[in-house]
C-alpha cells in the first residue's frame, strides 16, 4: 500500500529574526523528512520558500530533492501571506482558490506516489480569534470547491486560526464533519499548543492549538505528531518560528 509522510508549518514570515531561524527550520525539517509539506506566511519578497527548498535540498545530496508550488494572497498583503508547498513526489495538478474573503487562500495539489494518487491542499484561514463564523465560512467555501474535484483520498492541512475547545469556532466542526484530525485520531485529543512560541513577542492572543491535518477516511494514520517545536542550542526562546507544526504518516 502507498504511504506518505505529510507536515504543515506557518513559517511567520520574515518576522522574528528570520535570519537565525532559517538554519532551524532547514535542519529539522531535513530530520523530520515528509515527503509534503505546506508552508503558511511564505514572504515572496524574500523568495523564502525557495531558499528553504535550496538549502534543504543541498543537504539531501542524491536523495530525492523537494520542488515548490507557490499561491499568492489577492490582497495588499501578498508578500507576507502567500503559501507554498514544498514536496518530493511528483505533482500532476495544481490549482489554486481564492476564498473571496479577507484576502485568504488555498491550493490543491494532486500528487502520484507508487503508480497511485492523493490530493492535498493547504491553506490559511482568518486570523482575529472572535472571527470565528467568518472563518468557519471559508471553510465551506473550501469544502464545495472539493466537492468539484474528482473523488481521490484528500489531506487539508494548514493554519486554520480555529481553537480547539472552544465551544464558539464552528470552523472544526464543519472540517470534522467530512474528515478526520490526523492528530486526534493518533492521541485521542487536539495538541495542547501549536502557536506560540517565544519567537512571537507582540500578538497577546490567547495561546492554544490552530493549526491542524485533517485526512479522508480512506487514510490510515500510521503516526501523528509536533514538528519543529525543538529550540535552538543558542537560546531557548529561538523556535523555527512562532507556530508549533505537525506531521502525519499515512497509509492507504
Amino acid at each position: 500500500m502507498p504511504n506518505v509522510r505529510v507536515a504543515t508549518l506557518n513559517l511567520f514570515n520574515r518576522m522574528g529574526d528570520w535570519e537565525r531561524r532559517l538554519p532551524l527550520v532547514v535542519e529539522q525539517l531535513d530530520a523530520l523528512a515528509p515527503d509534503v509539506i505546506g508552508l503558511q506566511e511564505v514572504d515572496l519578497g524574500i523568495d523564502q520558500g525557495m531558499e528553504i527548498s535550496r538549502a534543504v535540498n543541498k543537504r539531501l545530496g542524491e536523495r530525492p530533492h523537494y520542488r515548490i508550488k507557490h499561491a499568492t494572497s489577492p490582497g495588499v498583503r501578498a508578500s507576507i501571506f502567500s503559501i507554498g508547498t514544498l514536496a518530493k513526489p511528483e505533482c500532476v495538478e495544481h490549482e489554486m482558490l481564492d476564498l473571496m474573503t479577507f484576502d485568504r487562500i488555498a491550493q490543491r495539489m494532486v500528487y502520484e506516489v507508487d503508480g497511485t494518487r492523493f490530493a492535498l491542499v493547504n491553506t490559511h484561514l482568518h486570523h482575529p480569534p472572535e472571527a470565528t463564523e467568518e472563518r468557519a465560512e471559508q471553510a465551506e467555501y473550501l469544502l464545495a470547491w472539493l466537492d468539484r474535484h474528482e473523488s481521490l483520498p484528500t489531506v487539508v492541512l494548514g493554519d486554520f486560526n480555529a481553537y480547539a475547545g472552544d465551544p464558539s469556532e464552528r470552523t472544526l466542526e464543519v472540517m470534522k464533519s467530512r474528515f478526520r484530525s490526523a492528530y486526534e485520531t493518533v492521541h485521542g485529543r487536539e495538541p495542547e499548543q501549536t502557536w506560540p512560541t517565544p519567537v512571537n513577542t507582540y500578538d497577546n492572543s490567547p495561546p492554544g492549538t490552530l493549526d491542524y491535518i485533517f485526512v479522508s477516511s480512506v487514510f490510515t494514520v500510521k503516526d501523528a505528531g509536533l514538528a519543529f517545536d525543538t529550540p535552538s542550542s543558542d537560546g531557548p526562546d529561538l523556535f523555527p518560528s512562532d507556530h508549533i507544526g505537525l506531521f502525519a504518516d499515512l497509509e492507504w
